[in-house]
């Protein structure tokens, strides 16, 4: 045998050997293997074979320390599932703040749009026209309390509106005009089983939600914000920590918005959570316990651990002569 680089022998169909180098494909190219599709026909094609292996059963922390790796993924979306609904009954139902300011004058192409610009804001606006989504059903989430041409991003210019006005104005884009037909559970089931995600996506958006209904108070937790806030927060959690992520155009379809509308969830629950979006095992640990913890007390009815209860006032606007 001459000497060289090592050789592979794999038999082909007909029981004969096949000389391939490391690395040579069946047509004798070079290339790597293709990347996996997390957008497949069968959504559970995307799961990890291991999560066969860990709990479905969501369980009861009493302590942030605790291994989320004896959890899989539907017994993190359970977690997730129960704390949330649980704060949003404590918390009731709690109206919008109202807009900071009334929306600003509309551009020429907004008041007289081309055809062509007319049917692409058709296309981009509805539920059941999602390009590449036909497999899912498309929900019906109801329509959103914040109107279009209300701000979702934060303005920083010397005479913007208090941080506070404004944090208080996008977080709007949550609130549903009426409460949707359909539990919490029936709605992120149903995401799940067309677009599942890790159970590291769910905890870590467990942790955003933990931020933003109790430690920084930006959203209440009420049947009417609670579906629109968790299909951001996973969305967003897909985004950080995930190198695969389904199509955005399926999960708008299966959540219920539009692409437009998931898009813009997204930012505003960007610019809430001044774009600090790490997370790691301890934090996915610590939120998701947070978020028992905060159910259990029943933190809108009268806070926990010293803190105060949730309340959207907007804080007095400070003149500029005083």
């Amino acid at each position: 045998m001459e000497h060289g680089s090592p050789s592979i022998v794999a038999p082909n169909s007909d029981g004969h050997g096949v000389n391939n180098t490391d690395g040579d494909n069946s047509d004798g190219s070079t290339r790597p293997p293709p990347p996996p599709d997390p957008n497949l026909n069968d959504a559970k094609a995307s799961t990890s074979p291991s999560c066969a292996e860990k709990s479905d059963t969501p369980l009861t922390l009493q302590n942030e320390h605790w291994d989320i790796d004896v959890i899989s993924s539907v017994g993190a979306l359970r977690m997730l599932i129960e704390a949330v609904e649980k704060l949003a009954d404590n918390t009731g139902d709690i109206p919008p703040t109202p807009p900071v300011s009334r929306p600003g004058t509309p551009k020429r192409s907004q008041l007289f749009p081309t055809p062509s610009e007319r049917a692409a804001k058709r296309l981009s606006g509805t539920v059941h026209a999602a390009v590449g989504a036909g497999d899912v059903p498309a929900m019906q989430i109801g329509s959103p309390e914040a109107h279009p041409c209300e701000p979702i991003t934060v303005d920083v210019s010397p005479h913007a509106e208090d941080i506070s006005f404004q944090h208080a104005a996008i977080a709007r884009r949550f609130f549903s005009k009426c409460a949707p037909p359909f539990s919490l559970r029936s709605y992120l089931l149903q995401i799940h089983k067309h677009c599942p995600h890790s159970p590291g996506v769910y905890l870590a958006a467990a942790a955003y939600i933990h931020r933003l209904c109790i430690v920084d108070y930006a959203v209440p937790a009420t049947q009417r914000t609670i579906h629109r806030l968790t299909l951001a927060a996973i969305r967003v959690a897909a985004k950080s920590i995930e190198d695969n992520k389904w199509a955005q155009a399926r999960m708008a379809r299966v959540g219920g918005v539009s692409n437009v509308q998931l898009l813009n969830l997204e930012i505003t629950l960007c610019f809430l959570l001044d774009f600090d979006l790490f997370v790691d095992r301890q934090i996915m640990a610590k939120g998701i316990y947070g978020l028992q913890n905060a159910a259990r007390r029943g933190l809108g009815r009268g806070g926990m651990m010293g803190m105060q209860p949730l309340a959207l006032h907007l804080p007095p606007r400070i003149r500029s002569g005083a």
